[in-house]
């Protein structure tokens, strides 16, 4: 795409000028509010109206065009926060400052430095876009944004059943053209205060730092050669002889992997005289195996502090926490016909100077008495170790309908559109039709939106021309839903 900016793109459609309005307003996890007032507000200037539940999810109803009274009743459903995510060195505050979107050839990117916002800035858009186009020659149309899904579907979990009251739910938050099928997941937290005691003589004040990983999408992502800065910072800690453990800080999201690590220690004097040797090595080695960030090397470094730290681990504490972490559950586990079936992410490791020592785990699959098992057992391993283990959070996973009426009626449209036909799957991520299934079982649902690549991550990016495709598909499939087989209208 050639000399194609922002303010082109914003002035092409509706939809350009909905998502890099959306990209203007901080929204991470927990913060939605200014921008579903910003959404409420441009639906009711366009004669919509909007509905706000307890949870904090948004509908904007829109009523169906003359003659289409009788088509099937739709809803179009996103979710409005996003993942905030920045690289190493970095200013931005995602309470407070704009994505600073820009286009690089055929994607909008953030150039590298924060998160995007197009999981689900993209679905949003799309459905705004519809919702306030009075062109559109559709039946009865609902949006249905939802708050908290990066953090555990929880605008999902708590949403007011009144507003799934359809026949047809798009969902507009993955980008394969359909996915009809999603893995369950189940947050982990443990936590303990482990014993400190006084760093040995003659030792020095050192801060590692783990930096370049790829990072990713913990579901979509897990089978990618990527890594995770909390496992490398653990087989670093275990190979590093006579090393005392202060603190450490290890990922941050449950969603995503782990890109960056820190620790604090001491370690004897005479060592830190090898020290640059000992990380020549282990960086060439990382650097073979795993993925770095785009345009970056995978490096783990080392600074000596001016004086060693005031406390570190007790040595049978440390011992037993190498183990443990060792011992929790990362990556695939288990795969059929080449996809990943059960996985987990161990996203977050935090240990304070003060002692306190955290394990966020997210497990996923796509059967829900596995994913249960494989979190128990981590569960007992947790305890076993003297830590408090809590399941905070979970879903249950969305199981694919092979024979649905909605998806062949879909797949129809998709191959007269682009003379081809539809990929169907089911992805290791989650989503939110996973809830809404069990609470509207009538509800014929499938999900698509345009392709996104690293999302949760700095390199999120979102491809222009797939954008216009996914425009055109949705708007044909509302405009001629009536041709659905079997279809029940409200």
């Amino acid at each position: 795409m050639v000399n194609t900016t922002v303010d082109n793109l914003r002035s092409r459609n509706e939809f350009w000028k909905y998502f890099f309005n959306i990209c203007q307003i901080p929204h991470p996890s927990g913060h939605e509010a200014a921008l579903r007032q910003y959404l409420q507000q441009s639906a009711e200037k366009c004669g919509l109206s909007c509905r706000v539940d307890a949870a904090g999810n948004l509908a904007i109803d829109r009523l169906a065009a003359v003659g289409c009274e009788n088509y099937p009743a739709a809803i179009l459903q996103a979710h409005l926060d996003m993942v905030p995510q920045k690289a190493p060195g970095v200013e931005f505050d995602f309470l407070h400052d704009s994505i600073v979107p820009v286009v690089e050839g055929d994607w909008v990117t953030t150039g590298g430095k924060t998160t995007l916002g197009a999981d689900d800035g993209m679905g949003v858009a799309l459905a705004m876009e519809l919702l306030t186009d009075n062109s559109l020659q559709c039946g009865p149309l609902r949006a249905v944004f939802t708050v908290s899904e990066e953090t555990g579907l929880g605008g999902a979990e708590d949403i007011d059943r009144d507003f799934l009251k359809a026949d047809v739910l798009l969902n507009l938050d993955s980008d394969q053209p359909f996915t009809i099928g999603c893995a369950g997941g189940s947050r982990l937290s443990g936590a303990a205060r482990l014993p400190q005691r006084a760093v040995s003589d003659q030792y020095c004040g050192v801060k590692f730092h783990l930096t370049g990983m790829h990072g990713g999408h913990s579901g979509v992502d897990i089978h990618l050669p990527v890594g995770s800065a909390c496992c490398v910072i653990n087989e670093f800690l275990r190979q590093l002889p006579a090393v005392e453990i202060a603190a450490v800080q290890a990922g941050t999201l449950h969603n995503a992997i782990a890109r960056e690590a820190e620790v604090t220690a001491a370690i004897p004097a005479g060592l830190w005289e090898n020290m640059s040797a000992v990380l020549d090595g282990f960086n060439a080695k990382l650097n073979e195996i795993y993925l770095p960030s785009p345009g970056k090397k995978i490096t783990l470094s080392c600074e000596k502090l001016v004086s060693p730290p005031p406390q570190v681990l007790t040595s049978e504490a440390q011992v037993q926490l190498l183990e443990l972490w060792s011992n929790l559950p990362h990556g695939v586990l288990e795969t059929a016909d080449n996809a990943t079936v059960t996985s987990c992410n161990l996203a977050v490791v935090e240990g304070s100077a003060a002692g306190e020592w955290k394990f966020i785990l997210l497990g996923r699959s796509l059967y829900d008495e596995k994913r249960q098992a494989m979190m128990n057992d981590a569960v007992c391993k947790l305890q076993n170790a003297g830590f408090t283990a809590v399941i905070d959070s979970e879903y249950t996973s969305w199981r694919p309908c092979w024979d649905s009426p909605l998806l062949e009626f879909a797949c129809r449209i998709y191959k007269e559109l682009t003379n081809s036909e539809a990929q169907k799957t089911v992805i290791h991520g989650g989503l939110e039709p996973g809830l809404f299934c069990g609470m509207n079982p009538r509800l014929q649902m499938l999900s698509f939106a345009p392709l996104t690549q690293s999302v949760h991550s700095p390199q999120e990016k979102l491809n222009i021309p797939d954008v216009e495709k996914s425009r055109v598909l949705l708007r044909t499939l509302l405009e001629r839903l009536n041709e659905m087989p079997a279809a029940q209208s409200r």
